[in-house]
Parts: C-alpha cells; sequence; structure tokens
C-alpha cells in the first residue's frame, strides 16, 4: 500500500507515520509535505494508493486541495480537528475521516476497511464531484485557481477576477479591488484553466469574467464595459458570442 500526507503540522505527519508504520509493515510511505501549495504539482506524479489530507490547512483547505487536483486517481481519507460540517459531509457522501488527535484503533479499523474494499476508488471520484459541488452550492467552498509567481503558487478566488489580458507570453490579471497580477502564461493557458469558470475570450488579448460584464456596445466596432467602466474591444468573430450571451441573460430573467 503506497501512501502519501498532506498535512500542514509536521509533528501530525510525524505521529500519523509512525502510527501507519506500527499497523502494517506493508504500507510504504511515498511522499508526505506540510505545505499543500508544492504538494499540487508533485503528487500528480506519485503512484499512490491512498492520501491522508488534512481539512483544516492556512491558505488552502482540504477541500481547496482536492478542487485544485482535479482527477484524483487514489482513494482519500480526511484528517480534521474540529470540523463539525466537514464530518457531517464526509458521512453523507461516504468518505473516510479521522478526528485529530489520531485514535490508533480508529486508524487501524479505517485501514482495514480499506484492505476489504469497502471504498471503491471510482466511487470516491464521483463523491469528491459531489462534495465539492455541496460545498459551493452552500458558499463554503469558494471556487480557487493556482498561479505561478515568482516564489511558488498565489491562489485566486475566480470570483475576484474581473479579466484578463494577453502581454505576450504573459497575462496580467484585473482583479475586482483593483490590484492587478502578472503571471508567466499565456492567455491560451489561462483560457484553459478558466474554462470551466464559463470565462468569455472576446478578443486576442482578452479574457472576461461575464459576471462583471456590464454592457456591449455595437458602435465603434463593438466593445464591452465593465462593471469598473473599462472598455475592452470585442473582435469581430466574438461579437456573436457577445449578443448570445445577453439574449441568454435575458431569458433567464
Amino acid at each position: 500500500m503506497k501512501v502519501a500526507i498532506v498535512d500542514d503540522e509536521m509533528h501530525c505527519i510525524e505521529s500519523l507515520v509512525l502510527d501507519l508504520q506500527s499497523i502494517d509493515k506493508n504500507i510504504e510511505l511515498v511522499y508526505k509535505n506540510n505545505k499543500p501549495e508544492e504538494a499540487l504539482d508533485q503528487l500528480a506524479n506519485l503512484e499512490l494508493d491512498l492520501l491522508f489530507l488534512d481539512v483544516e490547512m492556512p491558505g488552502m483547505n482540504g477541500f481547496e486541495f482536492l478542487e485544485q487536483m482535479g482527477t484524483i486517481p487514489y482513494d482519500v481519507i480526511f484528517t480534521t480537528a474540529h470540523s463539525q460540517y466537514a464530518v457531517k459531509a464526509f458521512k453523507y457522501h461516504a468518505f473516510s475521516y479521522l478526528m485529530k488527535p489520531i485514535d490508533d484503533k480508529e486508524l487501524a479499523e479505517v485501514i482495514h476497511q480499506w484492505e476489504k474494499g469497502k471504498v471503491k476508488s471510482n466511487d470516491q471520484v464521483n463523491n469528491i464531484k459531489s462534495l465539492l459541488t455541496q460545498m459551493k452550492s452552500e458558499g463554503i467552498l469558494k471556487s480557487k485557481i493556482a498561479l505561478p509567481v515568482y516564489d511558488g503558487y498565489e491562489f485566486l478566488e475566480v470570483d475576484d477576477i474581473t479579466y484578463c489580458q494577453s502581454d505576450n507570453n504573459y497575462a496580467t490579471f484585473y482583479l475586482k479591488d483593483g490590484s492587478k497580477m502578472l503571471i508567466s502564461k499565456t492567455l491560451k493557458e489561462v483560457e484553459k484553466i478558466l474554462e470551466k469558470h464559463m470565462f468569455l475570450r472576446i478578443h486576442q488579448s482578452f479574457l472576461i469574467n461575464p459576471k462583471y460584464l456590464k454592457k456591449y456596445q455595437r458602435t465603434d466596432g463593438g466593445y464591452v464595459i465593465m462593471e469598473d467602466g473599462t472598455s475592452i474591444r470585442v473582435s469581430n468573430q466574438k461579437k456573436e458570442l457577445i449578443i448570445g450571451f445577453f439574449e441568454a441573460v435575458k431569458r433567464s430573467e
């Protein structure tokens, strides 16, 4: 059994490692990290059977971590100290979880259940999607994206992004608080990251969040006005997209 642990508290990681080794000598710890932003990249390249994932972590909690991971080809066991909602959610969606401080008998039982096949990978992939969808709909989990910066990653809430602008091989993110961020990704790469969040590519150089779209002006070649007053040109190929968007909004009212 190949195991990984992600927990912001190193002493919790080391304690769990000792407990796992005492339960079953066949358990192989292939990865551990107390920095979830680092684990995002590194876990993607590892073959795992089981991930022990802390829920309450600064900067990015366990749910946000799963959201960033996307497809999870292994099983997840959550560890949590005090999240009452999390425990309720885990039970409802049939997740395994362990309360901190982790009891060695409860840990042994969870491992035993996993070995008996009570937790199925395909089922858990669907359960993860269902859990994240529920938490978003209830406002408990915000959609975030991880953006590479010079010293690591910066996590942005998608709803805070008003639009993105191409700058050669870079992209500038404009945020609702008036600030902006330059990252080393092309706008095409950014578009791929944000496609599931319904951002609109209205020009070769611009990608906008329709949440902040205020008006489409047909004159002067066609342009949109964002809620902050910014005017952005719409390319000829994208005019039907914008018109269709406004008409869809009208029909839903």
